[in-house]
């Protein structure tokens, strides 16, 4: 598969998808758009937690208007992917899935439209951005992960020192706190409003890191060192193994440079010493981090009591969300129980079974195995597709899509996106990583 049949189904040659990516002038104001998205992203739990808690409710859809102006402008401009062959299979599945849910489910009608959103109206996004962004865009939103690094890392470690009942670490709307970790600290959730919102935030700026330690030149030297130190205080502070586990699986897809560019194993020696030098120099000078990594590991001992060792808990969660189809297929009807009706938000607008954890349970539980299997599939597909074209890239020299595919491939696989966050960084981060992948320059 080319990189132009995965962005559309129309077989249009790469060399005139690289030239509508020139066009600047046409693309300023969606690109605009694109960054105002972007931003709601990373301040929407700030929002619900701190500055509109009142709102919380509804700035769950903050970015919908968002994209769908962006659509809008697209669609104006013939660059919306009508044609697209995995926009038309979700919007097919997603049809079926509200009209079995109305007629035989008699769901709430705004329970049904919450599930019909969340599986379909970001994700042309990730097309749009691929046809809209070129690779300076790109780089800039890299530059963008790096320098705010800083700012979410202090966020991080303030709400790592403070008590569960600070205003700090208060949950959305403005109640409650987050989630507790061993030692009695929260599992900070930075400016978002659950800790996977940090998870992911940091697995693409590990992404562009390992990307500016690889090939020079990339991003300005303090800048590269700034985003790596407050990456690597974030680990220890965040009171999550997610981070760490979600990070490696970015620094993993080093293995695809190695074995496709053999010849480039002089600069991955030069990124994982970057890494670890860092650390070192860290360690030694800030006392934070030494108490970070004292209660991470009290962390990593106490789950090991519970789950086994990390290797075995990683695994252990992935077995789990793979096989919950078919355990949840015992508990539901033929045609399960509604769109939307699975996730916390749609149960709240109607009647509803409440939130499924395991995102591929969730379409079982919603609209039984036969029909809810679809959407498992169409995952597994994109991400599946998305990987081939970012090995492709690398192929021709473009390493950066890659390690961006670490990062949002077990977003658009495994992630619930019945949670806003989750799904805004499968759809941004989707583009992002498809944007990387067919820039028309090279990164070398």
């Amino acid at each position: 598969m080319s990189a132009t049949e995965f962005i559309t189904k129309q077989k249009i040659p790469l060399k005139k998808l690289h030239q509508e990516q020139t066009l600047e002038e046409n693309y300023t104001f969606i690109k605009k758009l694109i960054w105002v998205y972007f931003i709601f992203l990373l301040t929407e739990g700030a929002l619900r937690k701190w500055f509109l808690p009142g709102l919380a409710q509804g700035l769950l859809i903050i970015r919908d208007p968002i994209v769908i102006w962006i659509y809008y402008l697209c669609y104006s401009k013939d660059l919306f992917p009508l044609n697209n062959k995995y926009l038309l299979r979700c919007f097919q599945w997603v049809a079926l899935s509200v009209v079995l849910s109305l007629v035989v489910n008699q769901a709430h009608p705004l329970t049904v439209a919450y599930g019909a959103r969340t599986n379909l109206l970001h994700f042309p996004l990730i097309f749009i951005m691929a046809r809209v962004l070129n690779w300076n865009d790109v780089i800039n939103f890299g530059k963008a992960f790096l320098i705010l690094a800083l700012p979410m890392t202090w966020v991080v470690a303030q709400q790592f020192q403070a008590d569960r009942f600070d205003t700090i670490n208060v949950a959305s709307g403005g109640t409650g706190h987050q989630m507790l970790t061993s030692g009695d600290k929260v599992r900070a959730s930075g400016t978002f409003s659950f800790v996977s919102g940090i998870v992911f935030y940091y697995c693409f700026t590990v992404a562009f890191i390992i990307y500016g330690f690889i090939i020079r030149d990339s991003f300005p030297k303090w800048m590269l060192y700034l985003g790596t130190s407050a990456t690597l205080l974030a680990m220890v502070t965040a009171g999550s193994r997610s981070v760490i586990a979600e990070c490696l699986q970015v620094v993993a897809c080093i293995g695809f440079l190695a074995y496709f560019k053999p010849s480039e194993f002089g600069r991955i020696a030069t990124a994982v010493f970057g890494f670890s030098a860092l650390t070192v120099i860290i360690y030694s000078q800030v006392d934070l981090f030494k108490e970070g990594l004292d209660f991470l590991s009290l962390r990593f001992e106490e789950a090991a009591n519970v789950e086994g060792n990390p290797v075995e808990a990683y695994l252990t969660r992935y077995v789990e969300i793979m096989s919950s189809p078919y355990y949840y297929n015992m508990w539901t009807g033929f045609f399960g129980n509604g769109l939307g009706t699975a996730t916390r938000a749609g149960s709240a607008l109607g009647s509803g079974t409440g939130g499924a954890e395991l995102s591929w349970s969730r379409p079982v539980l919603e609209n039984g195995f036969l029909v809810g299997i679809l959407f498992i599939l169409w995952r597994i597909w994109i991400s599946k597709d998305l990987l081939l074209i970012s090995i492709k890239a690398v192929k021709r020299g473009n390493y950066l899509s890659i390690f961006l595919f670490g990062a949002v491939g077990p977003i658009l696989l495994f992630s619930p996106f019945g949670q806003p966050t989750n799904l805004g960084f499968a759809a941004f981060g989707g583009g992002l990583c498809l944007a990387a992948a067919v820039s028309l320059k090279k990164p070398n």
